[in-house]
């Protein structure tokens, strides 16, 4: 028998406070279990009152960073005997997973009448990616990784425009006209720790084979069909799970190539040095930060990053 959860993270959004109308809506219908997360130690708990109340379809009122930790518990703990189905309402301040596998309603009254009644009409599977090895010891499960420019611009990104209220498609572009003008109209600077366009050294290798080694821009692996703003910086044919992509330092002209990485097809022309493979594990070697679906990390000290394909969860979109 389906049941329906509601989670909602009242700060997502720059606490919008989306999440607590749906709460109020819904609270008349026993056959819906709700719960606030207050702050992150109180996720277990829930999730498991949610695995006690027999729940088979979780709701998320959130950003990337609580869709992160709720696979996480879900993967690593497994809190419940049958893996909810997830649906991901875009509430947050960053939702990147929701642009591809959310719900693809906005309207507050349809996602109630959703909730309160089950009636499911397209769904996506989607496995998750699985950090092994973080210096912290814990294993982390998301949908979108980068490290060098992806996770600068991300930590620029949070503090100058996601912090001021600037959210979603807004901030990132924000972030990108930032970033691109700077790249285009001052000389570089290798040497400059303040830009994120500077040289990384990053080498990653999948399967016994190196794809690459040396001074990069940047490194994305994801699972996801599209990133935000619609982009989808990946080409090649797709014979693993995993996406990758890697773009090189010195930057390439950024009025030649930024729209052909972002939206060019299967077989675009791409800069000299930029690769794009997929796979079902890598090891990734870099001594700058990690980024996770909006959530830093450090990696190993002694060996490289392991990411693998973690589990299929099952999406509710519509």
């Amino acid at each position: 028998m389906k049941r329906a959860g509601l989670l909602v993270n009242p700060v997502s959004g720059k606490s919008s406070g989306k999440g607590l109308s749906l709460i109020a809506m819904l609270r008349s219908n026993a056959a819906v279990s709700s719960r606030v997360l207050e702050k992150f130690e109180q996720l277990p708990g829930i999730l498991d009152e949610f695995a006690s109340d027999g729940v088979t379809d979780l709701f998320i009122s959130s950003g990337d960073g609580t869709v992160h930790a709720i696979q996480t518990e879900l993967a690593e703990r497994k809190p419940f005997k049958v893996a909810p189905r997830l649906c991901v309402l875009p509430h947050g301040t960053t939702n990147m997973t929701a642009a591809d596998l959310g719900f693809r309603f906005k309207n507050l009254q349809a996602q109630a009448d959703y909730i309160a009644c089950l009636e499911v009409r397209q769904m996506r599977d989607r496995p998750t990616l699985r950090i092994v090895n973080p210096a912290d010891g814990r294993a982390r499960h998301g949908m979108c990784l980068g490290t060098g420019a992806a996770s600068e611009a991300t930590l620029f990104c949070q503090r100058a425009f996601n912090a001021k209220g600037v959210k979603g498609n807004w901030a990132t572009f924000a972030t990108l006209a930032s970033a691109a003008g700077r790249t285009m109209f001052t000389k570089p600077n290798p040497h400059d720790v303040t830009r994120f366009d500077r040289p990384f050294p990053i080498e990653i290798t999948s399967d016994g084979k190196t794809f690459c080694t040396g001074t990069q821009l940047l490194m994305l692996s994801t699972t996801l069909e599209k990133l935000v703003m619609g982009a989808r910086p990946f080409w090649g044919q797709k014979l693993g799970p995993i996406r990758t992509s890697v773009f090189p330092y010195p930057v390439p002209s950024i009025s030649r190539w930024l729209l052909p990485v972002m939206y060019g097809g299967t077989n675009r022309k791409v800069p000299h040095g930029a690769l794009s493979f997929s796979s079902s594990r890598l090891e990734i070697t870099c001594p700058a930060i990690y980024v996770i679906d909006g959530e830093f990390f450090e990696g190993p000290q002694s060996e490289p990053l392991k990411v693998e394909t973690g589990p299929a969860f099952t999406y509710l979109c519509g």
